[in-house]
């Protein structure tokens, strides 16, 4: 039986081409952003952390049960590992503020700042109507007397709300505000229109000016 030798391709077959088309954008680079810091606005930002952060501290203080310190190794599971450090690092710079002592240390405020925190929460207290009748201004110069909750939240600061407004504020006074939810957001809602507080300042001037002027009359 005679066998043909059949001989083997040894050259590599033709590249097959393919084309990719590519956007194209119009012979046009996209712009680099840039980005410059304004050291004002640094400054200010860091200005507004520092309190932040003492007030967020002393609140956490404040609210341990009586016979529960807060622990330093507590920390962690309060604040995350991430912030623990910044703590850490703040109650170090405040020794006015904020002590440690006992064996597991633990931190607890200074009895100055104790006596200025119960301060505050009278404050607080007194404050507390003047609170709802900024809120309930702001909410009727809204559309539809509703605002969304986080913007609230932030310009709460500024408007001396406390931190926990949602709970001493529009939890307590339900026949004033309540919070529902539209279009997958939490909005603040006005319950009770206040026409004592939509009066201009013109018409209170006007209306001052009418009594002294009839006090004044009759003590002729």
């Amino acid at each position: 039986m005679l066998r043909r030798n059949v001989p083997f391709l040894t050259t590599n077959p033709p590249p097959i081409s393919t084309s990719i088309r590519q956007k194209s954008s119009g012979g046009r680079r996209p712009k680099k952003k840039t980005y410059h810091r304004v050291p004002e606005l640094d400054r200010v930002m860091s200005l507004r952390k520092k309190p932040s952060l003492i007030l967020e501290l002393k609140t956490l203080i404040q609210s341990q049960p009586k016979n529960n310190p807060l622990f330093l190794r507590d920390l962690e599971k309060n604040i995350g590992f991430v912030r623990k450090w910044d703590f850490m690092t703040l109650i170090e710079k405040h020794p006015t503020i904020f002590r440690v002592t006992g064996s597991p240390p633990f931190v607890n405020l200074t009895g100055k700042a104790e006596r200025v925190a119960n301060e505050e929460a009278e404050a607080k207290i007194l404050m507390e109507p003047i609170l709802v009748n900024n809120l309930k201004k702001m909410l009727m110069l809204c559309v539809d007397c509703r605002i969304p909750l986080e913007t609230v939240e932030f310009v709460g600061n500024e408007m001396g709300l406390p931190f926990d407004f949602k709970e001493c504020l529009i939890g307590k006074y339900p026949q004033f505000f309540s919070v529902k939810r539209f279009n997958g957001r939490d909005f603040v809602y006005l319950e009770d229109w206040d026409s004592t507080l939509a009066v201009t300042a013109r018409e209170a001037r006007y209306v001052l000016c009418f009594f002294l002027s009839f006090i004044f009359l009759l003590s002729c």
